[in-house]
């Protein structure tokens, strides 16, 4: 029998981790989200290309208070065939923002971590592709007054 420690695995890293909006160094309370977009999609405007952003409890308010009104859903099926954005498109038929269509152009959105208890601390949303517009230009806007 070996007596091998095995290494501990972190959800987030202990270094270099920085609020989207301010560059402030983040603690565990904040907010992560993370765009997965479908093979016909790219991620919106105002979230970087890898997909991700973590606000911390003074720059979450605004993202927070409009995903708070979205309807949720189930983690998507993941299939090694897909994209995970293709498995957000194939889960839903109706945007979680305005309840629309959804169509070919979706982008998965997941929730995870929360800077209070006013959203779930993990959550699934699928954005139309009009819907993903306009939450890019709204944290564009959001992260622009905080500049």
């Amino acid at each position: 029998m070996s007596s091998q420690s095995r290494p501990r695995t972190q959800l987030l890293p202990t270094t270099d981790l920085s609020c989207s909006f301010c560059a402030c160094g983040l603690t565990e309370k904040l907010l992560a989200l993370q765009a997965y977009p479908s093979t016909s999609r790219t991620v919106p405007e105002g979230i970087p290309d890898h997909g991700g952003l973590t606000l911390c409890p003074e720059c979450a308010p605004e993202v927070v208070e409009l995903v708070d009104t979205w309807e949720g859903h189930d983690h998507p099926d993941i299939a090694a065939d897909q994209s995970i954005g293709d498995g957000y498109r194939n889960m839903t038929e109706s945007c979680s923002f305005c309840a629309g269509a959804c169509g070919d152009a979706v982008v998965g959105i997941e929730l995870y971590r929360r800077v209070s208890d006013q959203l779930p601390a993990y959550a699934n949303y699928t954005l139309c592709d009009g819907c993903q517009d306009v939450f890019g230009e709204f944290l564009t806007n959001v992260r622009a007054t905080i500049e």
